[in-house]
């Protein structure tokens, strides 16, 4: 590596940290304004629970919200990011005619754009790690919404009668993740025949999972039988203890069904475990886990659409040339993302996924050519 590569990766990643940190300020002081009373209310219990100042209590809050989704943002945006930092680096070498001096000495354009290429591709390798190891454990605090920062500090919802693979439905009045423990509570779960007809109700005050046995154990759990003679009739009242309950309905699945956006937060080993769960859309996750791979692809290839646009021999006008680098990149980073995600019936989940690459590699290879270097 020689100076001048060292000087180019110095600049460069200086650029990208400030644009992150922005990105990073914008997004936490915008969420205070709007919601500063949340904020401010979960404060105040935290340090009726902890015995610390108000003041204390609110920091905490905020970072305790904002941290997962810092890390969420990052993953998110720095494919774009990279593309910012790209274009203000060489707009500062242009204004202080350093790049002019680097042409002069006869070095390629393509040898400036090496570095920012390859450092631009450790950073959206970052980004793929910290969504495939960092994330994944705090999904349940990246989807909750800002009032549930309070007090129990947990992400409670409800579940309607949920099917298991077996048929049995699963309903609870609260369904939260609490640190690594899943819990429902007044839980009732039917079983049913091959018609649909329910032959027995589970009734439980309280449903833990059990991550080593892959179960739920119930607290106070009992059941009910149907009765289908006369003489079962007349022991109607005669309950069956019920202590576990083995089941395919595991906390990952249900947050899945509840939350749509959910699946995105998962590692794609976690997705692989759920492939062949045929309580999800197996086709969504596999559209998911080679989107994951595609995007560093879209990534890099809009880097090297945004990099063509401020390589520049003669001084041009750097206003123009950066609002077409956001029309182009921003719209084909927009797009890659939609045609990501969208449900393509006549197309498969796979080839959806890797849809925006085939677009944009001759895109990406025409801009390259017009470079004049």
């Amino acid at each position: 590596m020689t100076i001048l590569d060292r000087y180019i990766i110095k600049n460069y990643l200086l650029n990208f940290v400030i644009l992150m940190a922005v990105l990073m300020a914008l997004f936490v002081v915008g969420g205070m304004l709007i919601d500063l009373d949340e904020f401010v209310s979960a404060g105040e219990m935290l340090s009726e629970r902890h015995g610390t100042s108000v003041l204390r209590g609110t920091i905490w809050a905020v970072i305790d919200y904002n941290g997962p989704i810092q890390l969420m943002l990052y993953a998110f945006f720095s494919g774009l990011l990279c593309v910012g930092a790209a274009g203000f680096t060489l707009t500062g070498l242009a204004r202080t005619r350093e790049l002019t001096a680097m042409l002069s000495s006869g070095i390629s354009m393509y040898r400036i754009a090496m570095p920012m290429l390859i450092v631009g591709f450790a950073l959206n390798m970052l980004a793929s790690i910290d969504q495939e190891f960092i994330l994944p454990p705090l999904a349940h605090k990246v989807s909750r919404n800002v009032s549930e920062i309070k007090s129990t500090q947990k992400t409670s919802v409800p579940m309607y009668f949920m099917s298991d693979q077996k048929g049995r439905l699963f309903s609870a009045r609260n369904f939260y993740t609490q640190d690594d423990t899943a819990i429902m509570t007044d839980v009732t779960i039917l079983e049913r025949d091959e018609q649909g007809r329910a032959t027995q109700r589970i009734i439980a005050s309280q449903a833990l999972w059990n991550t080593e046995r892959n179960h739920w154990d119930l607290t106070d759990g009992y059941a009910l039988v149907r009765p289908t003679n006369a003489s079962e009739i007349a022991n109607a009242s005669q309950t069956q203890e019920v202590q576990s309950i083995s089941t395919d309905l595991s906390p990952t699945v249900i947050r899945a069904r509840l939350e749509s956006n959910y699946l995105n937060l998962l590692s794609v080993r976690k997705l692989q475990s759920l492939s062949k769960n045929e309580q999800l859309d197996q086709a969504k996750i596999s559209q998911i886990m080679h989107g994951r791979m595609s995007q560093l692809v879209l990534n890099m290839l809009i880097l090297a659409m945004g990099l063509t646009f401020f390589l520049c021999r003669e001084p041009s006008n750097n206003l123009n040339q950066a609002v077409k680098a956001c029309g182009l990149c921003i719209g084909a980073w927009s797009m890659g993302l939609t045609m990501q995600n969208a449900d393509i019936s006549w197309l498969n989940p796979v080839a959806t996924a890797w849809l925006p690459v085939v677009i944009y590699i001759p895109i990406t290879a025409v801009t390259l050519q017009t470079l004049k270097t």
